[in-house]
Order: structure tokens, then C-alpha cells, then sequence
């Protein structure tokens, strides 16, 4: 009897260190799960960091090749400014500058492709023409007029109906108005602004009382809205066919907008302009357009349509060279204001990368 107790306590010890021992490989696979546990979401949490790390450096790094591709782009549209300028005096959308955005720069670099166009700003209307330089012999001679020519035209350009402009008055009112902003003195047109205006506002500023330096400048006149200087999804942006750059009022009228060419002569309709834009892109014509008054050669163009011709130019000073590096669903652009003179040197007024 006393033997079977003894057996029954030896038992009960051993099933009581069993089940010790089998808590004790429980707990220690239960550490062993939580340490892995904690391993794999610090190497999963390093990985994370790690590779986002590299996400942001070689985006910086393809930014960075990208605007040197960019600048690259730029260089190449100078050269072929420099040298068009140096062998052709006219300028028209036939010269090589004037097609680069059809070109394909495919193998050129390495990594990344290029997209380059060039904007002739001489071909549009120049704002700070609409008030003459002190000393200037106003309507004589080969001078333009600005009280006249050019604000007409200008007037007749915002008349257009391509801008969100009422009528004859509020159109008068904005060439006022831009007059007083560029001219020196404080003499308010009749339905101009000067300083007395723009500082009655609930955030006065002065009149500039002097050239328009930057497009978005134009904002700060009496009655030019962003809606009317850069347009909406309905409506056409004034900005695409007016240039602070330059102000001797003269066009190229072999690269000018369709609209500013319309808004020399109200006679002007969409077919003569259709013919006129088909006669300045046909290779055939391009010795013909070295005349200042080759639109006269266009097949069916009225006689009694005679263009002031000094408001007319053929040769080109001004130019926006857009240039943009691309590669998957990243770009960087690079914008360009370049002016060159009679003699072809190329000089930079501005440079912006986005």
C-alpha cells in the first residue's frame, strides 16, 4: 500500500515536470514568435525607409538629368537662332528655329528624350508700344503712331470675341488704362487709371509710370482680369498674343497669330486669313516672303486691304524658347527669353525652370 502511494507521488512529480517543461517550450516558442515578429517589421519598416530613401534620391537625380537635358535643349535652339540669324534676315515659319518642334531628338541623350519649341514673340503685340519713347517724332516718318495704329489695333484685337469683353467702352478702357500705366506722367486718360485709382483700393499700390516688365504685371491694371490675360476653358488668354519685349510697334507678319493679323483690318475675314496662314507655310513662297507686302501676292487678297506698313515687320528680335526633358511620367522645362540683334548675337533677358 505504502509502495503505490510512493509510485503515485513519483508519477504525479513527473507529469508536474512535464507540464512545467511544456510551459516553460510553450513560453519560449511564444518569445521566439514575437522576436521574429519584431525582426521581420524592423527589416520590413528598414526596407520601407531604405527604399524610400532611394525613390527620393534617384528623383533628384532624374530631375537633375532631366533639366540638364532641358538646358541642353535651350543651347541648341540658340545656336540655331544665332546662325539663322546670321544667314537669313527675313523670318517666317519655314526657318529651321521655327520647326524644332517637329523634330525628334530620339538617341541624342542617353537617358531621357527632349522637346523644344521656339515662339517668335516679335510676331506679337507689343504692349509697351502703346505709349512712345520721350522724343520720339509722333506720326512722322516711318514712326507708328501709338495713339492711333496700335491702340487701334490692340482695341480691335480685344473686340476680337475671343475675350470676355462687353463692348467698345470696357475695350477703350483697358487700352486707357494700360496708356496711364506705362506713360511717365500722372495725366489720367478718359477712362484710364493712374496712382489717385490704385490707391484707393482696399490694397493700394502705385502706378508703374513706366514699361510693362513681366506678363503677370498686367494683372495689376484697371480691367485685366486672369480670366482675361490667361483665359479660361471657354475663352482664349490675352497673353498669347501680347509681349512685353520690344517697343517699336512693328509685327512679324509672317509669324504673327491669326487674330493679330485680323485686328489690323476689320476687312480681314477667316477665309483671307486661312489663305494668308497656307501662302507663309508653303516652302514655295519662302522667297517671296522677304517683301514686306507679300500678302498682296495672295491669290484673291482685295485690293482696297492695304496694311499701315509700319506696323509690319519681316525680321524677328524676341523669342521663347521652351525646352523640356522627359522621361516616364517625369519633366523638367526650361523657359527662355532671348533677344537677337541685327547682327545675330543672342542675348538672354530670362530664364524660369519648372
Amino acid at each position: 500500500m505504502i509502495q503505490r502511494v510512493i509510485s503515485i507521488r513519483e508519477v504525479n512529480r513527473k507529469n508536474k515536470r512535464k507540464a512545467l517543461l511544456r510551459d516553460q517550450q510553450g513560453m519560449a516558442l511564444l518569445v521566439t514568435i514575437m522576436t521574429v515578429s519584431l525582426l521581420v517589421a524592423v527589416t520590413i519598416q528598414f526596407h520601407k525607409t531604405t527604399w524610400q530613401q532611394f525613390l527620393v534620391s534617384n528623383s533628384y537625380s532624374v530631375e537633375n538629368q532631366l533639366k540638364v537635358i532641358a538646358d541642353s535643349g535651350v543651347n541648341i535652339a540658340v545656336a540655331l537662332l544665332q546662325y539663322d540669324g546670321a544667314e537669313n534676315q527675313p523670318d517666317s515659319f519655314l526657318d529651321s528655329w521655327a520647326l524644332l518642334d517637329k523634330e525628334s531628338f530620339d538617341g541624342l541623350f542617353p537617358f531621357g528624350t527632349l522637346q523644344l519649341k521656339v515662339v517668335d514673340l516679335s510676331g506679337r503685340l507689343q504692349v509697351n508700344s502703346l505709349v512712345q519713347k520721350t522724343g520720339e517724332n509722333s506720326g512722322a516718318g516711318s514712326e507708328i503712331d501709338s495713339g492711333n495704329v496700335i491702340r487701334e489695333v490692340f482695341q480691335n484685337l480685344l473686340l476680337s470675341g475671343r475675350f470676355p469683353i462687353e463692348d467698345e467702352t470696357e475695350a477703350r478702357s483697358i487700352v486707357d488704362a494700360l496708356i496711364d500705366w506705362i506713360d511717365e506722367d500722372d495725366k489720367e486718360s478718359d477712362l484710364g487709371a493712374e496712382s489717385s485709382y490704385y490707391q484707393s483700393l482696399e490694397k493700394p499700390y502705385s502706378c508703374r509710370n513706366g514699361p510693362v516688365r513681366y506678363t503677370e504685371e498686367l494683372l495689376f491694371v484697371k480691367g485685366i482680369s486672369p480670366e482675361l490675360l490667361f483665359g479660361t476653358k471657354e475663352q482664349e488668354g490675352l497673353a498669347d498674343y501680347l509681349t512685353v519685349h520690344g517697343d517699336d510697334g512693328k509685327i512679324n507678319i509672317s509669324t504673327a497669330p491669326l487674330p493679330v493679323i485680323q485686328s489690323f483690318d476689320s476687312l480681314i475675314g477667316e477665309d483671307l486669313l486661312e489663305k494668308l496662314d497656307k501662302y507663309r507655310r508653303d516652302q514655295g513662297n519662302e522667297e517671296k516672303l522677304a517683301d514686306l507686302a507679300w500678302y498682296k501676292e495672295i491669290d484673291g487678297w482685295p485690293g482696297d486691304i492695304v496694311i499701315n506698313q509700319n506696323l509690319l515687320t519681316i525680321a524677328s528680335n524676341y523669342f521663347q524658347i521652351i525646352a523640356t526633358g522627359e522621361f516616364d511620367t517625369l519633366s523638367r522645362s526650361v523657359t527662355a527669353i532671348v533677344e537677337r540683334s541685327n547682327e545675330g548675337e543672342i542675348n538672354l533677358l530670362g530664364k524660369k525652370t519648372e
